[in-house]
């Protein structure tokens, strides 16, 4: 079983002072269940755990994709603001490979630094299940205020 990291502890040790300018956890990684399973600096990923829960899921009873987008901004947001100046998302290309059920169980969103560009940042979010199945991706562009 893998130990969840401590959000406000690593937040707090690599924000110093700063981490006062900030609501952490954030209320929806707090109401999505997330927990930070690994971060790693020089390498710029970070990687969250999201139960997934009926109250997710679609008629279908397979995990709604606006909630899916949102478990990825719930690993993308902590490493943009562990990594990266202040920024915000300014594009979110998805793709939904597979369905995700309740037979899932949990998710795992990894976020990774791909590229920065002037005052822009490229990540990749890859979402897989603790068996490694890929179940979405993304690329995400934020802009750094």
């Amino acid at each position: 079983m893998i130990k969840p990291l401590d959000i406000k502890e690593l937040f707090r040790t690599l924000l110093g002072d700063d981490f006062y300018e900030y609501e952490l956890p954030p209320p929806c990684f707090t109401i999505m269940r997330c927990e930070i399973v690994s971060f790693n600096k020089e390498k710029a990923t970070l990687t969250t755990k999201i139960p997934v829960l009926k109250e997710w899921l679609n008629p279908y009873s397979t995990m709604q994709g606006g909630m899916i987008i949102a478990a990825m901004d719930n690993a993308l947001g902590p490493l943009s603001l562990l990594v990266a100046p202040k920024n915000m998302t300014r594009s979110i290309e998805s793709k939904l490979i597979k369905a995700i059920t309740m037979n899932v169980k949990y998710i795992y969103v990894t976020a990774s630094l791909y590229e920065v560009k002037k005052r822009r940042l490229i990540f990749d979010v890859v979402v897989k299940d603790k068996e490694d199945n890929l179940y979405s991706t993304a690329r995400v562009t934020n802009f750094i205020l």
